[in-house]
């Protein structure tokens, strides 16, 4: 009776132990293919701008940033209020350009939209807000966890360097916000050409991140793509 217990015992031991190795295991590979897949679409991209420097030019749920009021009100206003301009639509998934943050030594591609495969990729355009370099309130959003791991180290000055099929846009960082991840009307909707940024807060939190991590930052050059 003893002998079958201890037998049990093991084999029970066993199992918690398997299972326990197949989540590390697991979850090793997500941390790993996460980054070599932001690195594919960034690579895709400077691909794209060569061609088209060679004059053959080709036009390309996890937690997510957006809060569905937040992605809503975005929507309806293109940028954040009622004075936000009218914007260019582009195609769910498109790829538009790259976004780098030279403080950091880091660079990641951007692709239209909020949903898994975009924010898997890269940084996310919200659609209806306008897009990099245009008047108004450009809204990226990026994983806490991801291409937007880094976000909080940025402070007021630092560059963020934007590149699309329109040109090259350098943006200076203006300030930070912290919101609940339910405020609809956190973006604010401008006139001017500026950047929003936004990521989950906190970002060691556990579980779906209670705050929203805005950056914001105004155009301050620009070399439209000739």
């Amino acid at each position: 009776m003893m002998r079958s217990k201890r037998s049990l015992l093991r084999m029970a031991a066993w199992l918690v132990f398997s299972g326990s190795l197949v989540v590390l295991v697991f979850s090793t590979y997500q941390a790993i293919r996460g980054p070599l897949e932001a690195q594919q679409a960034l690579r895709q991209w400077d691909e794209l701008q060569r061609e088209t420097e060679d004059g053959n030019a080709k036009r390309a749920a996890d937690e997510n940033p957006l809060s569905p009021a937040l992605a809503g009100k975005l929507r309806q206003t293109g940028g954040g209020g009622e004075s936000a301009l009218p914007v260019q639509t582009v195609a769910d998934g498109e790829l538009l350009g790259k976004i780098a943050f030279p403080s950091l030594d880091q660079r990641y591609a951007i692709l239209e939209g909020t949903g898994y495969e975009p924010l898997k990729l890269g940084a996310g355009h919200v659609p209806g807000s306008p897009l990099p370099g245009d008047d108004g309130n450009s809204v990226l959003a990026g994983h806490r966890d991801t291409v937007f791991r880094s976000l909080g180290k940025l402070k007021a000055g630092d560059r963020i360097e934007v590149e699309t099929t329109s040109g090259h846009f350098t943006y200076e960082v203006t300030g930070r916000r912290i919101v609940d991840a339910d405020d609809a009307d956190a973006v604010q909707a401008s006139t001017e050409p500026i950047l929003t940024l936004i990521t989950c807060y906190p970002f060691t939190y556990v579980g779906p991140a209670p705050e929203r991590l805005l950056l914001t930052a105004k155009l301050i050059e620009e070399a439209p793509d000739s």
